[in-house]
């Protein structure tokens, strides 16, 4: 893997199946073009012609291929992201200086001007910071108070993105009913991080189309993105992986080699009674609207009519807010608030959310644990795949993932009809693995998927690989029933 040249543009999206408002900053890689035109701006290329004269040329095309192509070109500075408010630092500083930061890799371009940040704020400064940022959301109807601690939580993480180690986790906000405000919740972020709509981009279940979403993600350098609107089961193993890691690795289109680039927005995503896959569930913080109204539209009375422009308004005493409370923290010397630990998102945890506790709120993983209880459909997956492992191998043979699912995704096998244990095993499989009814999962998917089910027990059977049998084509799985004693 290597890096890549980028260049930073705002006039011109990447056509790449994300919404961005008009003016965003996004990342690019820099096409051969433009890398020979900034050639010439700092050094002159000359030849000796015909003549034995030296005289003005061109960059030679090899020499524009082989910088390309280097992977490491020193003096050249790293960026991670573009933003247009300030952004804290690992030792609790804040970058509120037009230009490139050198701590955290922020080039920051002002697109307006912003309330000077306290040089020594303390917990009293925090927990006043919380209270302003409070007024935002007041005509929102949290489930709890830890569905506003969440969100406070996801207003900081962008802004501390860069000052702690690995990645952060998603935040969900979804609602009991249509029209109880999630999208609006979302967009408050939005607002005041970026003063514009954040990103949008659809969740698609096939695993193939989500790698290709996340890399123009990583490519663009989005600090943020929402998936809007879920439908169905929430979480593949793509996703999984992405939420889990601040570096990918994969190809870009047009080129052979595999690049590894940063990975740091700050994920979102909305929907109604979301159902979120068992290990999704877990990179997941939740922010729950509860409205018990049948005409959710029709509610008036708001103490923010028009809330969007009142943002825009207060945005600069809102982004003051929200680094106050983070830089407090950090300068009173990041004190313990006793939590559970958060595997996979240590960094996030022992700074956003112990922020976010510190300053006076509830810790928002307590909302973790309602949604993997309504969420967690893995259990079911397992239970259904098992039923119909009994129907499709009742001789208990054992089973080569491969084999089986080229005989029941064969092109002359007519879906709607036939076997029904096939039918049943189909819809076990493609639940299962979480792709759209129809298509076919592929071996490593539904291997990696029998793997971390293994041995697990359901209805008084588990699945396991049969040490005993081997084949070419894989690993034999077979169906066993729990033995007493």
């Amino acid at each position: 893997t290597r890096s890549v040249l980028v260049r930073v543009i705002r006039d011109r999206q990447p056509e790449d199946g994300i919404l961005r408002s008009a003016g965003s900053a996004t990342i690019s890689t820099l096409p051969a073009a433009n890398l020979r035109e900034r050639l010439t701006r700092i050094a002159t290329f000359t030849k000796v012609n015909r003549k034995g004269e030296e005289v003005a040329t061109h960059p030679a095309s090899w020499l524009v291929s082989a910088i390309d192509a280097r992977g490491e070109w020193p003096g050249i500075r790293p960026l991670g992201a573009v933003a247009d408010a300030p952004v804290l630092r690992p030792d609790g500083s804040i970058w509120q200086s037009a230009g490139y930061d050198a701590a955290t890799g922020v080039l920051f371009e002002p697109a307006s001007a912003f309330p000077a940040i306290p040089e020594h704020p303390t917990i009293d400064h925090a927990r006043r910071a919380a209270v302003t940022l409070a007024e935002v959301v007041c005509d929102f109807p949290f489930e709890a108070d830890e569905h506003y601690g969440a969100w406070l939580a996801g207003v900081l993480t962008p802004l501390a993105r860069f000052a702690f180690a690995g990645p952060s986790p998603l935040f969900l906000i979804d609602a009991n009913v249509r029209g109880a405000g999630k999208g609006l919740l979302a967009q408050t972020i939005g607002r005041i991080i970026l003063d514009r709509e954040m990103p949008v981009s659809s969740y698609v279940h096939d695993p193939d189309e989500m790698r290709k979403k996340i890399t123009a993600i990583a490519i663009a350098g989005d600090r943020m993105i929402l998936f809007d609107n879920l439908e169905g089961a929430f979480g593949n193993d793509v996703l999984d992986r992405a939420l889990t890691t601040s570096r990918w690795k994969d190809r870009i289109l047009g080129r052979s080699e595999e690049i590894e680039l940063p990975l740091t927005p700050a994920w979102y995503a909305t929907g109604n009674n979301v159902q979120v896959a068992g290990d999704t569930a877990r990179r997941i913080i939740h922010i729950r609207l509860d409205l018990l109204a049948e005409h959710p539209e029709q509610r008036s009375g708001f103490r923010h009519p028009n809330l969007i422009a009142w943002i825009i308004a207060n945005r600069g005493r809102l982004i003051s807010a929200a680094l106050t409370i983070l830089s407090a923290y950090v300068k009173a010397g990041s004190p313990s608030q006793g939590l559970t630990p958060y595997g996979s998102f240590e960094g996030w945890s022992d700074l956003v959310r112990q922020a976010v506790v510190w300053a006076g709120l509830p810790d928002p993983c307590l909302t973790r644990v309602k949604l993997a209880e309504a969420s967690d459909t893995s259990i079911d997956a397992l239970s259904q795949l098992i039923t119909a492992w009994k129907q499709f191998d009742p001789g208990h043979r054992g089973i080569v993932v491969s084999e089986m699912l080229a005989e029941l995704y064969s092109q002359q096998r007519d879906y709607t009809s036939g076997d029904p244990a096939a039918i049943a095993m189909r819809s076990a499989l493609e639940n299962l693995v979480s792709c759209p009814a129809g298509k076919s999962p592929s071996p490593r998917q539904v291997g990696n998927k029998l793997r971390h089910s293994r041995r697990r027990v359901v209805g008084g059977a588990y699945l396991d690989m049969d040490t005993g049998k081997y084949h070419r084509s894989g690993a034999v799985w077979r169906l066993f029933e729990v033995t007493n004693g």
